[in-house]
């Protein structure tokens, strides 16, 4: 229980809303981020318990600016406050790092004495450093933002490095060279990751459409093959007992002993079509849940959303549900893909949490995104009908559906039921 709790608050913690950012950019950024500040305090620490007079370091405002950093990463708040702005903010820092940090370890050198070539010895770990931001504008912004990330970012490290050099009597046109190259590898090499990322979000694009339009032949398919085991079951008996009930009718004074033979032949033929019915209704069960079981198949339901989008779907399902009643089964099953179904169309999610717990008689289910939201209160456009389908589920079971929305805010989709043991 202990670990499925820590898990919980996981999930909640990674569903603060990061508005139209590339699945999986974040966990990597945060990663990236965790990696050079331990490095950063490692150095720091190191500089301060021995320090080294030939080779001076100070990495203070490098450290200062990824621990910022990273509490914005990890802060929910804060990240809740700047809204789109969160991503640009981020990677501000990420770029202020290096370049600041740089600048720090010329300026110190300097001023203790070293050469300028001395005090340029480190000069080539921004260069490195700042790939990172690059490739993280590249792949989420258009080719503009690239362009004047490398322009500012260039103007910037000129700024800082090279006025005390030139100071200290260096020439500097190597130096500014080199910057000036360096920014223009930058924006070449920042083209290709624009181009490669935009033919990627073209292909799941294209993968995604197919996806769906074969999901909608599928299911006209199976509605086409149900209309027929309907008229060939349901309507053919019906109309037999109505055509024998006509008959009993016409009967019924005249000859009352054939009306009452014709009357249990039309009960008989009620009862062989109700078990067609039946039986036909139960076709239209999913097959994952005979197969699988109401745990299994909302696993394997997850599988296929993240096979054919771009969420990551996340299962907590707890596997002593006892047992449930079909109708409640299905209705579960049925109101989890529809929510899933709706985070990966239209709420431009990264992740989905499902969560089904049950104690005692009491079953919950819980669909959470973290997309873009809507406005519960706004008028539903025109087709979209899925919350109401989903409603509609709810109460034909005797339970409650709750839509938890808002713009910028995720969506939660909670069903509610006691279910009869």
């Amino acid at each position: 229980m202990a670990a499925k709790s820590r898990a919980r608050r996981a999930r909640e913690q990674d569903s603060i809303q990061h508005p139209n950012i590339e699945p999986g950019l974040l966990r990597i950024f945060r990663w990236y981020v965790a990696i050079r500040l331990g490095i950063g305090v490692l150095v720091l620490w190191s500089v301060r318990a021995d320090p080294d007079p030939t080779n001076p370091r100070f990495p203070g405002g490098g450290v200062f600016l990824f621990g910022l950093l990273m509490i914005l990463l990890v802060w929910p708040w804060a990240q809740r406050k700047l809204g789109r702005m969160f991503l640009p903010v981020a990677l501000a820092l990420a770029t202020l790092g290096p370049i600041v940090e740089s600048a720090q370890n010329i300026v110190g050198r300097l001023d203790a004495g070293l050469s300028p070539n001395e005090a340029l010895a480190d000069y080539w770990q921004p260069f490195f450093l700042l790939w990172v931001p690059l490739l993280l504008i590249a792949w989420q912004y258009r080719y503009r933002a690239v362009i004047v990330w490398a322009a500012v970012t260039t103007v910037l490290d000129a700024g800082m490095a090279i006025p005390p050099l030139e100071a200290q009597g260096a020439n500097m046109q190597i130096l500014s060279a080199l910057v000036l190259a360096r920014g223009v590898l930058f924006a070449f090499v920042g083209l290709f990751v624009v181009k490669l990322v935009g033919g990627q979000r073209e292909a799941r694009s294209a993968l995604e459409a197919h996806a769906a339009a074969l999901e909608e032949l599928a299911t006209s398919r199976e509605r086409n093959r149900m209309a027929r085991e309907l008229h060939d079951t349901l309507a053919h008996s019906l109309s037999a007992t109505a055509v024998q009930l006509e008959a009993v009718k016409a009967l019924w004074v005249t000859d009352p002993a054939q009306a009452k033979q014709m009357l249990d032949q039309s009960l008989e033929g009620a009862r062989t079509g109700l078990g067609e019915a039946r039986r036909a209704i139960q076709a239209l069960r999913a097959s994952p849940l005979e197969e699988l079981g109401l745990a299994g198949a909302l696993r394997h339901l997850g599988s296929a959303v993240e096979a054919r989008s771009s969420l990551t779907v996340d299962c907590s399902i707890d596997d002593d549900l006892g047992e449930i009643a079909p109708h409640l089964e299905q209705a579960i099953y049925r109101i989890a893909d529809e929510a899933m179904t709706n985070a990966a169309r239209h709420s431009r999610a990264n992740s989905v949490d499902v969560l089904l717990d049950a104690k005692g008689r009491h079953l919950v289910l819980e669909v959470r995104d973290d997309g873009a939201g809507f406005d519960p209160s706004a008028p539903v456009p025109n087709g979209h009908v899925g919350i109401a389908g989903m409603r509609e589920r709810a109460q034909m079971v005797g339970g409650s559906l709750a839509v938890e929305s808002a713009p910028g805010g995720g969506t939660t989709v909670r069903f509610e039921v006691v279910a009869a043991r």
